[in-house]
């Protein structure tokens, strides 16, 4: 196997991504695709056959595209089913002098492998945290120690049993026989934090929409995982209630939405968005930016909230030197991390997929949207097994699906008036990596429309 498929299920799209391994052993983001998805909810199924349908289109055109056909597929999972707990075992130690040995570690951990899941759930992982040796804990391997005692903790990350058959027969409805699940934090952190943020403590938080993940690494360890089953699609709903129309809210809300006061530029503190009306019978709507915000930051610190209860369950939280990374698409939220150090008192960071990633891949890697699927690329070819193979890029022909203009908002017209080419810049997102030439171009303008729509309001909304 040369190649696999990793596919991240939101609230709202699946995101799905082909990667294989280079010769100095990066991995390549050959390519990704992203649909629109219905009947999926706070990381469950509501309706398999919209849920199968559009994890069938996303993998058959990535196969379709490159030629390939994959049988072993990485699924990110959220939602609130995800959960963590702890579980202590221990061995005696087998020499006679006490010297602790590699047949002593692999004995603990297969005893830990045999720990059964609670009722109703099922795991994801089995993470090894500190080790003991006569009680005394020790950091890193304790191979080489003496003792009689070698003690350890476990973290598991569990799933709900019935949200997971669900998602695995959404799968093998679309085809899939293998499929392997990763808790989309873990995937996450495992590329947009640096190995020097994963030894100081770190956490990252991806903020979906239907869900935001929290992962928790110190010491290079995964600590604690936790999914809080609100995510920036709740902002919409909240937006819904000014009687603004369906199809241009959620452009509303990045293209000029804030989430909290303190980020609106001076020039747009007292100034409103126009809404067009939608025929001669309407009026057209202002909405200043203001009220907006109002709206979105009350959400916002709902979500922060919860993460500041998660970050506290762990225990480590005055362990986490390097403080946040904020990824995911509402990361792209303009004054996210403002509001996330106010309420939290951490170092934020915005973050996108960084590390081991090949110069051959794609454009359009540093996408915060892409960073979960770009972290089970990560993780399945680690795991797999995947030879590193040349790689060669195959030509495709872009395909652009008509879509309707939806309506505008704008700036009024005395706020144009003011308007001047020095006016501040609103979003501080990470550069985009240079990958390639014309063809790659084109693969990342393609990418960006099918997660953005192709048409898109400008920062100064002329």
């Amino acid at each position: 196997m040369e190649h696999l498929i990793s596919v991240d299920l939101g609230g709202s799209k699946v995101v799905a991504a082909l990667g294989r391994l280079s010769h100095n052993g990066e991995v390549i983001v050959v390519d990704a695709v992203s649909k629109p998805m219905e009947g999926f909810t706070r990381g469950e199924v509501t309706n398999i056959e919209h849920v199968t349908s559009a994890i069938r289109e996303a993998i058959s055109e990535l196969e379709g595209r490159q030629g390939v056909k994959v049988d072993d597929v990485w699924v990110g999972v959220s939602g609130k089913h995800i959960v963590c707990a702890d579980n202590s075992g221990f061995v005696y130690v087998g020499s006679a002098d006490g010297e602790i040995t590699e047949k002593d570690v692999e004995k603990l951990k297969e005893n830990m492998n045999n720990v059964q899941a609670p009722e109703g759930k099922t795991i994801l992982s089995r993470i090894p945290q500190n080790y003991k040796v006569d009680a005394n804990e020790t950091i890193g391997s304790p191979v080489g120690r003496f003792g009689r005692r070698l003690e350890t903790t476990f973290s598991f990350v569990l799933a709900g049993k019935v949200a997971l058959e669900r998602i695995g027969k959404a799968f093998q409805r679309a085809g899939v026989e293998n499929t392997h699940y990763v808790a989309g934090a873990v995937a996450s952190a495992a590329v947009v934090a640096t190995e020097e943020e994963k030894e100081s403590g770190v956490i990252v938080i991806d903020l979906g929409a239907g869900s935001t993940d929290l992962c928790i690494i110190q010491n290079k360890v995964v600590r604690y995982v936790a999914s809080i089953p609100v995510g920036a699609a709740s902002i919409n709903n909240d937006i819904r209630s000014m009687a603004i129309p369906a199809g241009m809210i959620e452009k509303l809300k990045t293209k000029c939405g804030y989430a909290t006061a303190s980020a609106i530029p001076a020039d747009k503190l007292n100034a409103s968005i126009l809404i067009k009306a939608r025929s001669a019978h309407q009026k057209s709507k202002e909405i200043p930016y203001r009220d907006l915000t109002t709206i979105i930051e009350a959400r916002m610190l709902d979500i922060i909230e919860f993460v500041n209860s998660e970050i506290r369950s762990s225990g480590y939280h005055n362990r986490l030197a390097s403080g946040i990374i904020l990824t995911g698409g509402g990361s792209r939220l303009a004054g996210v991390d403002v509001l996330f150090k106010e309420r939290t008192g951490y170092d934020v960071r915005l973050g996108a997929a960084e590390g081991d990633i090949s110069g051959e891949s794609m454009e359009g890697t540093s996408a915060p949207e892409l960073a979960t699927a770009i972290g089970l690329l990560s993780i399945g070819i680690a795991e797999s097994g995947i030879a590193p193979s040349d790689y060669s890029r195959k030509e495709t022909r872009e395909v652009t699906t008509p879509q309707p203009t939806p309506e505008e908002p704008t700036t009024t017209p005395e706020e144009r008036e003011e308007k001047t080419p020095q006016a501040p810049t609103r979003d501080k997102q990470p550069q985009e990596k240079k990958k390639g030439g014309n063809f790659l171009g084109k693969m990342a303008k393609w990418f960006n429309e099918a997660v953005f729509g192709g048409d898109v309001v400008d920062d100064e909304m002329q």
